[in-house]
């Protein structure tokens, strides 16, 4: 017997906010609540007897089926349920009012599942989720139509390199269907000399200091041929970090490349006429001096200077360096005056800029001893020196030129171009204030400016002095720039991979939290070499020094580390090789997470100690 009297009964009923209404065994309503009723009256069936209770509700769904094939559903769905042939039934349909679009769902349960006493109907509200699943749906037909139209190519890689999906474009530029691409590898694709700054921006990746990385490299198409991308590859994380899926988004820049090959080809036809041009004006200098003996010496030493010229014109049109060494800019300008010349201090790496004005200051200078100064005459001297001081991120450079025998120092009547060059174009690129001083014994002049004004120190010059070849050199000066004056480990995400990828010399390790570390990329030089896979199996007990063992000495200490190391590897033809191994962080504590090794073969040679 249904208590649809009963106190508790009724307050639960009310509390619903669900629409509820009870049927009896013959489907008449015995009892609604109060949302039932609301929604009847917000609908305009206020007062309507077929939805009040005593109305037969079966009746009233008899009279819908006939026009409605979802209000005969429910006509089935009750019957069923209040005959017990079912113990649930459930409808999802649309309520449309005149003013808002609404779905609801409709449960019908029995009241007693072992006795036909009756049943209770609700009608739930469902628009929220049926508005946001149709929002999700549109949201993703939208993203469907960008991925497959989209005029870059777009594919899903996994962890171990294996493709997902790809869009139609990422499968025209390769050449690939979808099927052929899902049965091979990522790394089957990139180029061999591309290998190694993949390896190494992927491992930046998988650290998560940054969000994306980006390569312009070369892939390989179905027909042969090798096609350049710019790739630009970013994470699916997992909840808990770590990668789950990478997308890989390639843009086809063959004709940009090709264009850029075209520039540079006039580029270098450009230096090659200003290089013609010093060697007529050479030619010019050499028929106004030629016809005495006594001439000879002036000659050299004009032809001489004009060539430090062109030194200094091809440092600073190499963009290809992001610095260039004090010492070497002062070479290119002062080269012409042989010993007359001297100069010391530590290895300093000037920024691009900063190099530029440096080696026009050192022209200015050296052009001014020539004419006037010391260099004017035969006794005449030029003493330059620079030093490297002050606190961890405060370093400063001290920088003094000062000449000596030659004639006393006058100033000059006017101040020129070359005044304002020296002092206000230097102080203002430098951060100082330049002082001169004109004296008896000669010509001096010295600035003292902030270190990262000007570029960054080397920390280690011992390490700096050993290094022979130009990869290790070069490697040791941008792992130097990239460390700055505070000290701190460079960033992994900084570093300049691409500039040494193609040498093929680079090994990558990532450092463990014990400090053991595992290596991640091998260099293709390294590999062939060897003659195949690097093995430590195939090194002596005194040779092991020269692998694993050196990465984590490096992390160690946190500084570079540099070796000569020969190597037999029973074939009988000993290798002599310099390895140069710098640290490196992927955080912001500073703590060593991989270390790059450049190593570089001399050949079959034992090389003498340093």
């Amino acid at each position: 017997m249904l208590r649809v009297n009963d106190p508790i009964y009724r307050k639960g009923l009310e509390a619903l906010p669900a629409h509820v209404a009870v049927l009896d065994a013959r489907g008449s309503i015995v009892v609604v609540n109060r949302a039932w009723t609301a929604f009847g009256d917000s609908q305009g069936a206020k007062g309507d007897p077929g939805v009040a209770v005593g109305a037969d509700y079966l009746a009233v769904c008899r009279q819908a089926a006939t026009q409605d094939p979802l209000a005969k559903r429910a006509l089935l769905g009750i019957e069923a349920v209040l005959d017990g042939q079912a113990e649930e039934f459930t409808l999802e349909y649309p309520c449309h009012g005149p003013s808002e679009r609404c779905w609801f769902l409709m449960t019908v349960t029995p009241l007693d599942r072992h006795e036909r006493i009756g049943a209770v109907i609700s009608h739930t509200d469902i628009t929220a989720r049926i508005t946001a699943d149709r929002e999700r749906q549109a949201a993703d037909a939208r993203y469907r139509a960008i991925y497959e139209n989209a005029p870059v190519g777009i594919a899903e890689l996994t962890p171990a390199g294996r493709w997902v999906c790809a869009n139609d474009r990422f499968r025209r530029i390769l050449g690939y269907e979808s099927r052929e691409l899902e049965q091979k590898l990522e790394r089957d694709f990139i180029h061999a000399e591309d290998n190694e700054a993949e390896g190494a921006l992927m491992e930046v990746l998988r650290s998560g200091s940054v969000g994306s990385v980006a390569l312009e490299k070369r892939m390989g198409r179905k027909d042969g041929a090798f096609v350049w991308v710019r790739s630009t590859t970013s994470c699916i994380r997992a909840p808990d970090g770590g990668v789950e899926n990478y997308v890989v988004a390639i843009e086809d820049i063959s004709e940009r490349r090709q264009a850029e090959a075209r520039q540079q080809t006039l580029m270098h036809e450009v230096a090659h006429r200003g290089k013609n041009l010093l060697a007529v004006i050479q030619s010019i200098a050499s028929s106004s001096l030629r016809g005495t003996g006594s001439l000879d010496d002036a000659r050299r030493a004009f032809e001489g200077r004009l060539q430090a010229l062109s030194k200094t014109f091809d440092t600073l049109t190499n963009e290809a360096f992001s610095g260039a060494p004090l010492d070497v800019v002062l070479s290119n300008e002062l080269s012409a005056f042989g010993g007359r010349v001297k100069w010391s201090g530590p290895s300093v790496v000037l920024a691009v800029k900063a190099a530029q004005t440096f080696a026009l200051v050192a022209h200015e200078l050296a052009t001014n001893a020539s004419k006037y100064g010391a260099l004017s005459a035969p006794e005449g001297r030029v003493r330059i020196q620079w030093e490297v001081g002050g606190s961890a991120g405060e370093e400063r450079l001290k920088f003094e030129w000062r000449e000596e025998g030659g004639p006393p120092a006058e100033p000059p009547r006017r101040q020129g171009f070359g005044s304002m060059l020296i002092m206000s174009v230097a102080g203002a690129e430098f951060g100082c204030k330049p002082e001169v001083s004109y004296a008896t014994p000669g010509f001096a002049y010295r600035f003292d400016a902030q270190l990262k004004k000007l570029g960054a120190a080397p920390s280690d010059t011992r390490v700096r002095s050993k290094l022979k070849s130009d990869v290790t050199r070069a490697l040791y000066e941008e792992w130097a720039r990239c460390r700055g004056a505070s000290g701190a480990l460079p960033r992994l995400d900084v570093f300049d991979w691409r500039r040494f990828a193609p040498t093929g010399v680079l090994a990558v390790a990532r450092i463990d939290r014990d400090e053991r570390p595992q290596l991640i990329q091998i260099g293709r030089g390294l590999v062939e070499e060897l003659g195949g896979p690097f093995r430590e199996r195939e090194l002596t007990e005194e040779e092991q020094e020269g692998l694993l063992a050196a990465y984590g000495r490096c992390a160690s200490k946190g500084e570079p580390c540099h070796e000569y190391l020969h190597c037999n590897f029973g074939d009988g033809e000993p290798v002599t090789f310099e390895r140069l191994i710098v640290p490196f962080s992927a955080g912001a504590d500073n703590e060593v997470t991989h270390v790059a090794a450049a190593v570089v073969f001399g050949g079959q040679t034992r090389l003498k100690e340093p």
